[in-house]
């Protein structure tokens, strides 16, 4: 059984566009919850769990996030073989989206500014692949598949084996594949977009992630990545590049903001579990209508956020994520996704190995590097990436001890600096 995946759905009637539905989470869930009826009560608990651990959990003072990004261009035809620019321009636009630096923030209504917040994470195309050497990041693959659309295998884009290509390690590169997601013949999207949150987020329900590593990442149709701005007819209102802006903020743990209700259920009492996104009754279909207030949530009512990157109001008129969001994504990063923030796309190369152990360790770790051959710098980085213990290591040594005793419970990393280059590893204090 496929886990619990994100993906956007247009449905045709005679080849022409007749309703719009850009994802299908909460029929889904309908159909989890139709095979184990505790499944429903698994995914209410998550919410509970959400709104008890993520809300301003971190704070507003945190460093910058980097995260690698490798790119899956698979191509039949030579229109769907994007360019290097327009890749690069989707990733350019996703960092002006996440750092909130994007040039539509004035359209973001004044009820909702003061929790409007940048993210502090940025993406870039990796430097370098999973054996060290050098990439810009954008893997082309010419296919014989006309569609990589399918009903009984969602993944199939992910599959070398399958016509598609397989992902780079997932713990340390975030994998998007771009492909035609079009129905045959008639050559029109079904879906726009899916991802895969990361297993074992608190917001999510047990096993909502990729069903495999390999399949971990994200799916975007190649029609919509990148802007458009001359789109027109059934991309007219997904024409900026924000299908991914949407499908990261999944990946990175957040929720659709009205809650993906269940059949029956009311979505104005349903949530994301996050506290500054309003409740609505359900999604805000391609449209940017202010003027709509679809919960009445008494004295501190407000109106649908459609401005949020989470629900599926025309991109146009999509603009922010809130503070908690922010905190959300975060912690599922540092929590979650850690290994990205090591991941050997960040440094020059992966030829010294730092091997730790014990870990987790609560009293002392010994760190084994090798003969450097040179004077380098061991050091201790709390998350926020400061510094909290450093010492020098001779040339010929090849371990190092450290006393971590006085260091509160939590992950770590080591660095070690040298000539040669810098090298990190993750450790863990209880």
């Amino acid at each position: 059984m496929y886990k619990f995946l994100l993906f956007t759905f247009l449905f045709y009637s005679n080849a022409i566009l007749s309703q719009v539905n850009r994802c299908y989470t909460d029929k889904y869930i309908d159909y989890r919850n139709s095979l184990n009826p505790s499944f429903r009560n698994n995914i209410d608990e998550a919410y509970n769990f959400a709104i008890a651990n993520l809300n301003g959990s971190l704070g507003r003072d945190f460093e910058t996030i980097r995260i690698p990004v490798v790119v899956h261009v698979l191509y039949k035809t030579e229109n769907q073989n994007l360019t290097d620019s327009l890749v690069r321009a989707q990733i350019d636009i996703l960092n002006q989206d996440y750092a909130r630096l994007n040039p539509d923030t004035n359209l973001t209504r004044e009820i909702f500014k003061p929790v409007a917040q940048a993210t502090g994470i940025e993406f870039y195309l990796a430097q370098f692949d999973p054996t060290g050497a050098p990439t810009n990041g954008i893997i082309k693959k010419q296919t014989e598949v006309t569609s990589f659309f399918s009903l009984t295998n969602l993944d199939i884009m992910k599959s070398e084996a399958n016509g598609g290509a397989d992902a780079w390690p997932t713990d340390q590169y975030l994998n998007i594949w771009v492909c035609n997601l079009s129905i045959p013949i008639i050559n029109v999207p079904v879906i726009l977009g899916f991802a895969t949150p990361p297993n074992g987020a608190p917001n999510w329900p047990d096993n909502s992630g990729a069903s495999e590593t390999q399949y971990d990442g994200v799916v975007i149709h190649y029609e919509v990545f990148g802007s458009i701005p001359n789109a027109t007819g059934t991309l007219e209102s997904v024409n900026r590049g924000r299908t991914l802006v949407h499908e990261v903020g999944h990946y990175l743990g957040l929720r659709h903001i009205w809650g993906d209700p269940g059949q029956g259920e009311d979505g104005c009492i349903v949530d994301d579990g996050l506290n500054d996104t309003p409740n609505s009754a359900e999604a805000n279909q391609q449209t940017c209508d202010y003027s709509v207030n679809s919960c009445n949530e008494g004295v501190d009512d407000f109106p649908d956020m459609i401005e949020n990157y989470m629900d599926y109001s025309d991109e146009n008129c999509l603009n922010m994520f809130t503070k908690q969001q922010v905190d959300a994504m975060r912690f599922i990063v540092e929590n979650f996704r850690s290994n990205l923030l090591l991941s050997n796309a960040n440094f020059s190369s992966p030829s010294i190995k730092l091997n730790i152990y014990p870990n987790p360790a609560n009293e002392r770790i010994t760190i084994k590097h090798g003969i450097l051959n040179q004077i380098g710098f061991l050091s201790i980085l709390d998350f926020s990436g400061k510094i909290v213990r450093s010492i020098k290591i001779n040339k010929n040594d090849t371990t190092t001890d450290l006393v971590i005793n006085d260091l509160d419970s939590g992950f770590y990393f080591v660095q070690l600096s040298s000539e040669k280059g810098t090298y990190f590893s993750k450790f863990s204090k209880f």
